[in-house]
């Protein structure tokens, strides 16, 4: 049987910390913390509740959510925790931190550069790779880069079932599940020899929140650009990949000259919107700027010359 702590409800000036306040005053109540002791009792649990149930591991978004009451099942304890790699991938647990991500170690490994560039150092203690990436909103930093390394992600259900980072990035996550649907693992791959990595977020200040964001995989071979994947978000509302720029590098010179027109041509069309004090403007050259330094260092470091 799951442990359940019932919550009072937090009533000014008390402090309750199951009580989150937003900016617009709605308070997330969670009235029931449901700690589930496998899998199979957690994905119950959550059926059972409907839509009165809210899956939680590292918590950090709730605040977010507006005025709701939820029964929270915290789904740490599920061995679903890890990272370790299997032939040419590596295998995620989707209650990760993200300090767990910047700690690992491995040759092809680079989403310790992403994470490291997430919030605080508090926060990446406690926030979770699944919390990060099955709710995505508009500045999320890991979406981005999963769609570059072209990751994919097990979802246990009535029966698992797999899906690539296109398809689960074509819309917010959450709705592909089901009710009692669990993200319970992501796979990257590792970056072979003559691929490169490029990762860029741009904010105002270390801990704020992305204006800009982009990630690149480039591949070369016989000094020419065998293939791109290139995902770009923050400035648009929804993470993407930017296809014509990638269709306009496979195949060119693996020559960093090549990029600049690549990128110009590519974005055009694309509504980026500006924030905290920038215009559409200023946003749609941030862009211009970020992408092209993305594939710039994916480009370096695939032929070998370092990052």
């Amino acid at each position: 049987m799951p442990t359940v702590f019932p919550m009072r409800c937090c009533q000014p000036p008390k402090r309750n910390w199951a009580c989150l306040t937003v900016s617009q005053g709605a308070i997330m109540n969670v009235r029931e913390f449901v700690i589930p002791g496998s899998l199979r009792e957690a994905r119950m649990v959550l059926k059972k509740l409907g839509e009165k149930g809210m899956a939680v591991a590292g918590a950090t978004a709730l605040h977010f959510y507006g005025s709701m009451e939820k029964t929270a099942v915290d789904i740490t304890r599920l061995g679903l925790s890890g990272i370790k790699k299997k032939g040419g991938f590596f295998e995620i647990g989707a209650t990760t931190t993200l300090a767990g991500l910047m700690k690992y170690k491995g040759a092809g490994w680079v989403l310790n550069r992403v994470a490291g560039r997430v919030s605080t150092q508090q926060v990446r203690n406690i926030s979770t790779v699944g919390g990060n990436i099955v709710r995505v909103f508009p500045w999320a930093d890991l979406p981005v880069a999963l769609l570059a390394l072209d990751a994919s992600f097990l979802v246990e259900g009535n029966k698992p079932w797999t899906i690539d980072a296109d398809g689960f990035f074509k819309t917010q996550p959450a709705n592909l599940f089901k009710t009692g649907d669990l993200l319970t693992k992501i796979t990257a791959p590792a970056l072979k020899k003559g691929q490169g990595f490029g990762y860029r977020k741009e904010n105002r200040v270390n801990a704020a929140f992305s204006m800009m964001t982009a990630a690149a995989v480039v591949t070369v071979k016989g000094g020419k650009i065998r293939a791109v994947r290139l995902a770009a978000g923050a400035g648009i509302p929804f993470p993407r990949r930017l296809t014509n720029v990638e269709a306009a590098l496979i195949g060119q010179p693996a020559d960093i000259g090549e990029v600049g027109a690549a990128v110009a041509e590519g974005i055009r069309g694309i509504s980026w919107k500006g924030k905290e004090g920038m215009s559409d403007e200023y946003a749609a050259q941030l862009a211009r700027v970020t992408v092209a330094d993305v594939l710039i260092e994916a480009l370096q470091q695939a032929k070998g010359e370092g990052v």
